[in-house]
């Protein structure tokens, strides 16, 4: 295999396959509801394909895993001996 330009073992791949799951499953939703019109159907699925994402990026993920931010604690200010 040629020298590639990164690490493939740096690769998050469970981003990789949920963002895949995503693009599938809009590209079904999107052929389903367009009734075989190819131009829809493209048009549908990038439609359906940001709405999944987020969902998935902004809702569930709030759901499943809270944002870290809100899971920090504060020090408390370091006092000068002087």
């Amino acid at each position: 295999m040629p020298d590639l330009p990164f690490d493939l073992a740096t690769v998050d791949w469970i981003t990789v396959a949920t963002y895949a799951g995503i693009a599938f499953l809009a590209a079904i939703v999107g052929n389903i509801i367009a009734l075989g019109n190819r131009f829809a159907a493209s048009v549908l699925t990038a439609l359906f394909f940001a709405v999944f994402y987020v969902l998935w990026a902004y809702w569930i993920a709030d759901i499943v895993a809270p944002k870290a931010a809100s899971a920090v604690i504060e020090q408390p200010a370091a006092t000068s001996p002087y």
